[in-house]
């Protein structure tokens, strides 16, 4: 039996406690790399090996600290063997030893991006936490003595929690305050004892409790001077309820690290929108123009066109910029998850949700933007529960009673006809109105002629920072390829030959022969006639403004008007 073995029973209950106050999983393993205990995800491992080759493996080997902000893409976790199916958004591990041997490894994982903020903020009261325990441990492995061994648990404890950077508040059986850490204490700038629940926070708040039981979030909550989200978990101790921890967790702080962890890798401007055709100009300025309302945009566009680019621009470009940017793609989810992932869930709604409950994507976004992709992927009973929702400003979680106001922006993106989708009544036509206030096309790469090369050029330079090969440009040859290929993957297709091309470069500049392997002989055009050029730009800007404005006879002689042609000259150029 491993030295962690032998106290598994004491470590399990330190654990659970930690997860209670944080949220964050935890788990132990022994020099072995047998998992001795663990919380969430990793309870359910106990007593299995953690993969080789994986953190664990190396910090047991090295002695040293990791923080895997993104596993499976950090060099560290490159050969580990639970790689592919890692669900893990951040890590971190900490050798435990005991008389100057390593004896296990202690690890702190989020498999959510709440966990995630919460770990990635504080990192440094993790490293104390850790500090702490291995003292626990060394002292539990020193004195077998339960008595001395509860007075220093419970002792180390209070460090823990003290050491935290959110308000822990902890209550007997009664719900009355047993005791409560310092940080709470500071900023609700209490001075003396108190007993009651009430004597902090208001009716309302405790009404909310009760209804759940104590065992649920609630929030945000107006307390003194901050606003809090409060999450209650029930203390545990052979199937019988023993108290209450109550966490008061910064709502305003927790938005900030929301709004940076996705900035440092989110933001995108309109410069960030390459291109010099008239085309891919005119839908720029279309966003621009757009960007500073509150507007409902549709973007429409073939698949891999940068749609999503579009949207993001959008939303950093107007008066949200500085608020949280969601994206939700409706053909991503199946049909039976997307209302919880919308309007989220209280706690124990269905099989397998969190016993906590969870916000949906417009509650994370309702001072936001809330980014709809393949919106016309959505179910018909979901785009009923949508337009309520936008309509009314007010959601309400699966499994619950209380409507919640909310105000995102939206801006949703299709590679589908939704007006004739609305026509054919398999989309509802309100909910078209409603999200196509400003319709943005974007142009499928194939129509944006030189802009090719400067998109190429672009990814060119990027790939080539990356795999450290000094590429000046296209030969002649590889230009003329470009410019006759179709990319009906447009810009993702780009990018991906790109990188297949400066992976297999040799010289100063990529050829014909580099791209030739992943382009299909039948998709590259000939030189065309400028009277063919003409006939094929006529076809997609009729194509692009008929999905714009409609198929129905109406629609058409206004799109002739505009053109300044006949009616029957559409029909015939239609042709």
């Amino acid at each position: 039996m491993s030295l962690l073995n032998s106290i598994r029973p004491e470590l399990q209950h330190i654990v659970e406690a930690m997860y209670s106050v944080t949220n964050v999983d935890i788990t132990i393993v022994d020099h072995d790399l047998k998992r001795v205990v663990g919380t969430g995800v990793h309870g359910n491992a106990i007593g299995m090996m953690a993969p080789l080759n994986s953190a664990f493996h190396k910090c047991i080997t090295t002695g040293e600290h990791y923080l895997i902000e993104n596993p499976r893409e950090e060099a560290i976790c490159r050969d580990c063997e639970n790689k592919e199916n890692c669900g893990e958004l951040v890590e971190i591990c900490l050798p435990i030893e005991y008389r100057n041997q390593r004896i296990g490894v202690l690890g702190l994982c989020a498999f959510d991006e709440t966990a995630r903020a919460n770990l990635l903020t504080n990192t440094d009261g993790y490293r104390t936490f850790e500090t702490q325990l291995t003292g626990i441990i060394n002292t539990m492995l020193k004195e077998k003595d339960y008595g001395q061994l509860l007075e220093y648990r419970s002792n180390e404890m209070f460090t823990l929690i003290n050491s935290l950077n959110e308000g822990v508040l902890i209550l007997d059986n009664n719900k009355e305050i047993a005791s409560m850490n310092n940080y709470i204490r500071d900023r609700l700038n209490i001075r003396f004892e108190i007993s009651q629940l009430g004597e902090i926070l208001p009716l309302t708040t405790l009404n909310q409790l009760a209804e759940k039981d104590f065992n649920g979030e609630v929030g945000p909550v107006s307390v003194g001077d901050g606003n809090f989200i409060i999450q209650s978990n029930p203390i545990e101790g052979n199937g019988i309820k023993q108290g209450y921890v109550l966490i008061f967790s910064d709502f305003n702080k927790m938005k900030k690290s929301v709004l940076k962890s996705h900035k440092d890798k989110d933001v995108v401007t309109f410069d960030h929108i390459l291109g010099e055709s008239e085309a891919i100009k005119q839908a720029r300025r279309q966003a621009v123009q757009v960007a500073d309302s509150e507007a409902s945009v549709m973007i429409i566009g073939e698949t891999g066109t940068g749609k999503e680019v579009f949207a993001r621009a959008i939303h950093h470009g107007g008066q949200r910029g500085d608020q949280v940017f969601m994206a939700l793609n409706c053909g991503a989810i199946p049909e039976n998850l997307i209302e919880s992932e919308l309007f989220g869930y209280e706690q124990g709604s269905f099989t397998g949700a969190s016993k906590a409950g969870r916000q949906g994507y417009f509650e994370v976004a309702t001072k936001g933007t809330l980014f709809l992709d393949e919106i016309g992927e959505l179910p018909y009973l979901m785009q009923v529960k949508l337009l309520r929702a936008l309509e009314e400003k007010e959601i309400t979680r699966i499994g619950g009673s209380r409507g919640i106001k909310v105000n995102p922006r939206i801006i949703s993106a299709t590679h589908r006809n939704i007006a004739v989708m609305a026509r054919e009544g398999t989309f509802r036509e309100d909910l078209f109105y409603r999200l196509n206030i400003v319709p943005i096309q974007i142009p499928p790469l194939r129509e944006r002629g030189y802009d090719v090369l400067i998109l190429g050029k672009y990814f060119l330079d990027h790939f080539g920072s990356i795999y450290g090969k000094d590429l000046v440009g296209f030969s002649s040859d590889a230009e003329n390829l470009l410019l006759k290929y179709r990319f009906p993957g447009n810009i993702r297709e780009l990018k991906n030959l790109m990188e297949y091309a400066v992976i297999f470069s040799t010289g100063s500049k990529v050829t014909s022969e580099h791209l030739k392997e992943k382009i299909p002989i039948n998709l590259i055009e000939e030189a065309r006639t400028l009277n063919e050029l003409t006939r094929e730009y006529e076809r997609e800007l009729i194509k692009s403004r008929i999905q714009m404005l409609g198929d129905d006879v109406e629609s058409k002689k206004t799109l002739a008007k505009k053109l300044g042609i006949s009616l029957a000259t559409l029909y015939r150029k239609m042709d």
